[in-house]
Formats: structure tokens, sequence, C-alpha cells
């Protein structure tokens, strides 16, 4: 009998054990792991967040879960180089900025990206393609369409015109091109998702027969047919463009550039615009014509 109790006492003190291990656990925060696959693995989102270093220089931020009450995580991120967090909820991000600190929140399944803007000020973007094959030229940031409006009327766009957008997004460029000009129109995105909305969205525009989206990375798009292109990339991507645009448009073609100038192109520059959006936000706009030299 006394055996049996002692045998008893020992499973209860186990089992109070286990209890106590299993109730710590579930109450830690839970905190965001790095993959060990390593910066030059391109992973597929899911329920990651992914960070991406576009910038020329090393990228030093600090990563913490949201609610979390410990302390934070430093990173450095060197240029090109790619972090991948597991994660089950928000965390943020927080890095420095032209002496202040700037605070960022992340979800899982999404994938970020630093950049520098216009005044070599670096932000960390939403949207990155992760390839490794093709050159990300920006991230996803829809042009406002009385932005789009101002575009196509700045190029003259009429019914003669094949509008090719690079980095088209949602369409929404040569799909107003084609609405309001009755332009045939070409939209190039690398991002599968971006080229079903484009086409979800000329069809119920009822323009599905004067425009075209493929799924294509603009550096190595045939666009020579164009009359007209659009752009919203950035100024070092406009400037890896420039050679394509010299060596493949025909004289009379038109670039319009949204924000960005095109590098080198300073004496085709014929015509530029400065607006706001609804938002208040100002936007401007440069008109390139194309010729031979």
């Amino acid at each position: 009998m006394k055996r049996k109790l002692e045998l008893a006492s020992i499973c209860l003190f186990v089992l109070l054990g286990v209890t106590a291990i299993l109730i710590t656990r579930s109450g830690r925060e839970e905190v965001p792991t790095v993959s060990q696959a390593g910066p030059s693995v391109i992973a597929s989102p899911g329920k990651e967040i992914i960070i991406r270093n576009i910038t020329k220089r090393e990228v030093v931020y600090e990563v913490k879960p949201l609610g979390s009450l410990g302390t934070s995580e430093k990173r450095r991120l060197k240029s090109g180089g790619i972090d991948r967090f597991a994660a089950r909820k928000d965390f943020l991000v927080s890095y420095g900025r032209s002496g202040s600190e700037v605070v960022e929140r992340l979800s899982p399944g999404s994938a970020y990206c630093f950049r520098h803007d216009e005044n070599d000020l670096v932000h960390l973007y939403l949207g990155s393609h992760m390839r490794e094959d093709a050159d990300d030229l920006a991230p996803y940031v829809s042009t406002p369409i009385e932005v789009a409006e101002k575009m196509l009327e700045t190029a003259l766009v009429s019914s003669a015109d094949l509008v090719y957008d690079l980095g088209c997004g949602d369409g929404r460029i040569v799909i107003l091109a084609a609405k309001k000009y009755r332009a045939r129109g070409v939209g190039i995105d690398i991002d599968p998702v971006r080229i079903q909305e484009a086409e979800t969205a000329a069809e119920e525009a009822g323009v599905k027969n004067l425009v075209t989206f493929r799924v294509q990375d603009a550096m190595k798009t045939d666009f020579s047919a164009a009359t007209v292109v659009t752009i919203y990339l950035l100024p070092e991507s406009n400037a890896l463009l420039r050679p394509l645009f010299e060596k493949h448009l025909k004289s009379g073609a038109r670039v319009v550039s949204h924000n960005y100038t095109i590098p080198g192109w300073e004496d085709r520059e014929t015509d530029s615009a400065t607006m706001n959006d609804q938002k208040g936000n100002r936007h401007t706009i440069f008109m390139y014509r194309f010729s031979a030299r």
C-alpha cells in the first residue's frame, strides 16, 4: 500500500511539472526567427515576413514582435541581402532616417524592401518581387487616377497610339488610355497578381479588345512598337531603361515618367507638369520625345 502511494505521488509530481512547463510556454511572447536558408535563397512569403535591401549600403534596423515586452533584436542587412522571419503576428521594425527613428508595422505573408527615395533617404516599402533573375525596378505604388489622366494628356495620346506601361500594376493607365482615347495598350508587370487584377479591370471597363497584359520583366520586353511609354519607377531604374529606350524606340515616340526624371535625357525633355492629387500629395510629370541622334 505504501509503495502504491509513493508511485502515485511521483506521477502527480511529474504531471504538475509538465503542466507548469506548458503553461509557461503558452504565456511566452512569440519571437520571429530568421530562416537559416541564408540571404541568397528566395522563398515564397507564405507566413513569413521578408525584408530585402535594394539600397547600395548596409541597413541597420531592429525588429520586435508587436506587444512584446522583451528587447528588440538588432539586424544588419547588407546591400542586396534578404532577411526572412517566421512569424504569426505583426511586428515592429525601427530604423534611422535623417537623424530620426522611423517605426514601421509589418505583417506576416508580406514582402518589404529598403530603398532610397530621390532625396537619398531610406524607406521601407511594401512589395518586392523577390526574384534573382530580374532587376527589382520599383515597389508597387499605384498612380492616382487623376495623375494617370494628366500623364496621358501630357503625352497627347490619341486613338492612333500604342501605349506601353512598364510596371503597369493594376493596368489603370493603359485601361484609361483605351477607354478615354480608344488607344491600344500593353501593360507589362513581373507580378502575376497585378496582371490578373489588370485583366479583370479591363474586362469590367469593356476594353479587353484594345489592351493586352503580360507577365514579363520590363528589362527584357520588346516595346519597339510603342508610340508612347509610361513609367512610374525609380531614378536608378529609369537609368537602366534609358539604353533600351535608345535602342528600341522609333523617332517620335514619347516617354512619360511619373515623379522621376530619366538621367541623361535632359535635352529630350519637351514638357512637364506639376499637380496635387485628391489627398494633396504633390506629383510631377516629365515628358520626353525620342529622336535618334
